[in-house]
Order: C-alpha cells, then structure tokens, then sequence
C-alpha cells in the first residue's frame, strides 16, 4: 500500500480493540513482533524497567525475528 505521507488505511485502529493484545491479535503479530509492540509502548513506564530495559528487549526481539527470517 503506498502512502501520500497523510493518514492511511493501515493506522486504524479496530473499533472493538480495548488493549494492545486486541491490536496485536488483529494484526497477526507473532510473539516477537508482539513483545516489541508492548516493549515500545510501555517504554520505561513499567514498574521495575527502564527506557534502557525496554530498549534492550525491542532490539532483543527484533534481532530473533531478523534471525528468524534467515
């Protein structure tokens, strides 16, 4: 899909999506992908983690998938 730089049809958000599980579940995300959504958008608001720790996690996750993909 190409984009015009304006809002596209891909950044809707379901009507019935309450939390990020309902986005993860409706975009198909797999476990590593999905670990990387909620990693960046609880980035450093987790009690106990850092914006570091997260960092950490969403670079750990996407070097799996990278892997992953071969």
């Amino acid at each position: 899909m190409k984009s015009d730089g304006g809002s596209s049809s891909y950044y809707l958000i379901p009507e019935d999506a309450k939390e990020l599980m309902d986005l993860i579940e409706h975009k198909n995300m797999g476990f590593s992908i999905g670990n990387i959504f909620k990693a960046c958008y609880r980035l450093g608001s987790k009690d106990g983690t850092s914006r570091a720790y997260d960092l950490r996690k969403i670079i750990y996750f996407a070097q799996r998938e990278l892997g992953r993909l071969g």
